[in-house]
């Protein structure tokens, strides 16, 4: 049975002034054309100044612990937005479809919504968006690509931010052997068995033939999985003392619990989205009843790129959390909210640089993406870079470590670094 659907409870209106909007996606300049002289198309109503965009996300299912944040996150902006003026007075209209992880479904959503978005402010997950790919890539309409696959960045049709899930794994053994020194390590990785899960592998295999640590294990599981019992075993037989986990939070804990009562304790080293603070207590702060798993997920590392939270040598945030006071004042301290924050960052950048071109067509939202050069975020994430070429926006990462008293559980153990590996990284031409 189809999963309810959350159109109206995510839809956001949303406008802002010129001086807020460059403070807040570090975009300055250009004068804008009037409504009227500005070519629109799908999703764009003219008469009204309304964009609107499609997300398509997992609001339910096995990723929802990723989904709802990473949304709230793209709804808490454009609400920002929406007090503020708008971008140039243009609203943003936000219509939100649950697609609960899986392919099919969001190939359903991509058909439902398409012909009435300018473009896709989010399309969550690896195999779900490579479902929907070589559609929007006929229709040319932009994707908000909520994954870090590397088979996307090369594709002009994906706006991604943050680093391929490759570059991250290859950054994070980097750290574990030569900064930490552990050269002779013992490591294995448990993948998701999928691209997403293909990728993660891309990257450990990168960084094996670069800094020759010992190879021990290969595991997957699938999505669907909710048992890890033979994966565990496996992984405490070969001896590993160190894991890299390319996983969603549900097989994350699974695994990490079942190597616990096995009384396998290597150092976990969990991909970004492998992560969530409910991994560690009931809701997700430190007042909630610990999970069954919380002493496991103690000093495991998470590859990621967001700022820590609260971190404000990081200029963008205070505006961050200024926003996220005033429109999610019940969001919890969570790295998929910042991304889905940083996200609607760009893309509001890009609108702004389509309406001074005077092109809100997709062929104009695509130029601008391309041509939007280097966009800052204030620190939350690093700087993202959009050219012609495409390729990577980043490859940066930084190690972030599990711990009891940190807002979101996490404190940034090593800040943002590019290994060698990650710099001469390949990704496929589109």
């Amino acid at each position: 049975m189809r999963l309810i659907r959350h159109k109206a409870a995510f839809r956001a209106t949303a406008l802002v002034g010129v001086a807020a909007i460059a403070l807040a996606t570090g975009v300055t300049g250009a004068t804008t054309a009037g409504a009227a002289s500005i070519k629109g198309g799908p999703g764009v109503n003219t008469a009204t100044k309304t964009i609107t965009l499609g997300v398509m996300s997992a609001l339910s299912g096995p990723a929802a612990l990723i989904g709802k944040p990473l949304t709230a996150g793209n709804q808490a902006y454009f609400s920002y937005l929406n007090g503020h003026g708008g971008i140039n007075g243009w609203k943003v209209k936000l219509d939100v479809l649950d697609d609960a992880y899986d392919p099919q479904t969001h190939v359903q959503d991509y058909n439902q919504l398409a012909n009435s978005v300018a473009f896709f402010a989010q399309s969550f997950g690896s195999p779900t968006t490579s479902a929907i790919e070589a559609q929007a890539t006929h229709a040319g309409i932009l994707l908000g690509t909520a994954a870090q696959d590397s088979a996307f960045v090369n594709h002009i049709v994906n706006l991604v931010i943050g680093s391929p899930y490759a570059v991250d794994v290859a950054n994070g053994l980097y750290y574990l052997t030569q900064v930490q020194g552990k050269h002779n390590a013992k490591v294995a990785i448990f993948y998701q068995n999928d691209s997403y899960g293909q990728d993660g592998l891309k990257g450990y295999l990168a960084a094996k033939n670069a800094y020759h640590f010992s190879d021990v294990a290969h595991t997957t599981y699938n999505v669907t999985d909710t048992s890890f019992t033979t994966q565990a075993a496996e992984l405490k037989a070969s001896g590993a003392q160190d894991v890299v986990v390319t996983a969603i939070p549900t097989a994350a804990a699974g695994l990490i619990g079942t190597a616990a009562a096995l009384n396998y304790h290597p150092q976990w080293i969990l991909q970004g989205p492998a992560w969530s603070e409910y991994l560690m207590t009931s809701n997700g702060i430190q007042s909630g009843k610990p999970t069954p798993i919380e002493k496991a997920m103690v000093g495991s590392w998470i590859l990621g790129f967001e700022a820590g939270w609260g971190d404000t040598s990081k200029p963008g945030m205070a505006q961050f959390l200024k926003v996220r006071s005033t429109y999610a004042p019940s969001q919890i301290p969570d790295g998929y909210y910042m991304y889905g924050y940083a996200q609607s960052e760009v893309e509001a950048a890009v609108l702004r640089k389509a309406i001074s071109s005077g092109d809100l067509s997709r062929k104009g939202i695509l130029r601008a993406k391309e041509h939007l050069g280097t966009f800052s975020f204030g620190g939350l994430i690093p700087d993202a870079t959009y050219t012609p070429a495409n390729g990577p926006a980043t490859r940066m990462t930084d190690i972030g470590a599990v711990d009891l008293t940190s807002p979101g559980f996490v404190h940034i153990a090593a800040p943002y670094m590019e290994s060698t590996v990650a710099k001469n990284m390949s990704f496929a031409a589109a």
